[in-house]
């Protein structure tokens, strides 16, 4: 067992990192230089390459790297993540004849002296969308001789570089600890894709774990990586709390207890039964896990002995949401999306995703206007019944639980009509859940207590749940 560890949360927006002291003390959010004003422990999964005249490339990184556009010289590297798992989306150069038409100038032109809605353009570019991602064939896995993958491996060992020397200082600024922190160990929070075979056997895993290495980070000797679901329901299930008894065991009873598990705990006569299922919206996948607790009504000595758990993760996040939108919108307002400062895109998602306003920028005026507005909205209740695809399959056949709670994490349940769409899905099969925590979540006239749960667990539940000294435990 490694005493001290850190866990980083590589998400493709945001990355989160935390940092476990010592066996007897709780999981803390670290918040390296480079973080992000959206949240002061989010630092943005970015870098920046700019190609100098005496062929030395300078990098940036995090928040700089973000306000950066791609241009000229300088090539900014965004949701890099996605392209060491998954193909990447073809960009407009490769883009059909048809896709290049619905895109134009010249069509929005006709549409205009037709009388021809905006909205209707938008839904014809969200059907060629799609129809390209079906032909394409969801998450091909991306060669190693390809470019982008040789590209997101290189950006990877740059930025898990300068994350660790952007971390280690930051640690130093903690009050009273004088612990070398350069010598402890490092979890990686991964996506659930290859459970079953083991998460180590996915190249995108093996490929970030050489990186993380190559960026000067050890990993930790018995447990180098986690899941992202499963880390991530440990982390907002124990508040990041750890629990040590004086004989040296660990007290999971204890950790569980600061949770929502603490009624189940308490008095588990009259719910032999639970299951907690938290749902992460991130950029690049939504990750399910589903953490049950059978005590049959007996009283629970050690939660370890009737823990079960079920994990999953699906390639579809907020990234996916903003190719709907942009191909909903005209040429000149989709290219902005692509190429806008990461605090302008993040600013934009609130207003338009979340608040459902118009917002508007110095370069393509507003957006969300009008009929603008009307395909933007079919795009997110489009990427909402895609979600809610996967939440229904994943909860199909599962049999109800006698106490459920349902958890919605991420910077996708912040968007109402998603969330919506989220809630309605987890209902598959005749479930029903006695109290819904999420972001930014209002209680509705006759339905089930609301708990708002804060920005440390929406963003940073997966890297405070692989601090945990549940981890220390192999359980899968």
């Amino acid at each position: 067992m490694a005493d001290r560890v850190f866990c980083i949360d590589l998400g493709s927006a945001f990355t989160k990192v935390a940092l476990r002291a010592d066996p007897t003390a709780d999981a803390q959010l670290v918040s390296p230089v480079g973080a992000s004003s959206v949240v002061s422990f989010c630092v943005p999964t970015v870098v920046a390459l700019e190609r100098r005249p005496d062929n030395k490339p300078r990098y940036e990184f995090g928040a700089r790297a973000a306000d950066m556009t791609s241009g000229g010289d300088i090539m900014v590297f965004r949701n890099w993540k996605k392209s060491v798992f998954l193909r990447p989306r073809s960009d407009e150069s490769h883009h059909s004849p048809l896709e290049a038409l619905l895109a134009s100038g010249e069509l929005a032109d006709l549409a205009t002296k037709f009388d021809v809605p905006a909205g209707q353009i938008g839904y014809l570019r969200q059907m060629a969308a799609a129809a390209r991602g079906m032909i394409a064939g969801p998450g091909r896995a991306l060669s190693p001789e390809s470019q982008e993958y040789k590209n997101a491996t290189i950006v990877a060992a740059h930025y898990f570089k300068w994350l660790r020397e952007q971390t280690l200082a930051a640690c130093e600024r903690l009050a009273g600890t004088g612990l070398k922190y350069e010598a402890i160990p490092v979890r990686l929070a991964i996506p659930a894709f290859a459970h079953g075979r083991g998460v180590e056997t996915h190249p995108g895993c093996q490929a970030l774990l050489e990186a993380m290495k190559r960026g000067g980070w050890t990993p930790h000797p018995e447990q180098p990586l986690v899941t992202e679901p499963y880390s991530n329901a440990v982390g907002i299930l124990t508040k990041g709390k750890n629990c040590v008894l004086r004989a040296g065991t660990i007290n999971l009873g204890g950790m569980f207890a600061n949770g929502p598990l603490m009624t189940v705990l308490k008095d588990n006569n009259d719910h032999p039964s639970y299951r907690a299922l938290v749902i992460d919206i991130g950029a690049f996948t939504t990750d399910f896990a589903g953490v049950e607790l059978n005590s049959a009504g007996q009283v629970i000595a050690d939660p370890d002995s009737v823990f079960a758990m079920s994990q999953h993760s699906v390639p579809v996040g907020v990234s996916d949401l903003d190719g709907l939108v942009a191909a909903a919108l005209p040429a000149d307002k989709a290219a902005w999306m692509r190429t806008a400062p990461g605090y302008d895109l993040e600013a934009f998602r609130r207003n338009v995703y979340s608040d459902g306003k118009v917002f508007a920028t110095n370069v393509v005026g507003r957006i969300g206007a009008g009929t603008e507005g009307e395909a933007i909205r079919e795009a997110i209740q489009t990427f909402g019944r895609q979600v809610a695809g996967a939440v229904a399959e994943f909860c199909d056949g599962r049999t109800p639980a006698s106490m459920q709670e349902l958890i919605l994490s991420g910077g996708g349940s912040a968007i109402p009509t998603v969330r919506d769409s989220l809630q309605q899905a987890a209902q598959t099969g005749g479930n029903t859940y006695v109290r819904t925590h999420a972001p930014a979540l209002r209680k509705t006239a006759g339905g089930p207590p609301v708990v708002k749960l804060d920005a440390e667990f929406t963003r940073g539940g997966s890297a405070l749940g692989g601090t945990s000294l549940y981890f220390e435990r192999s359980f899968y």
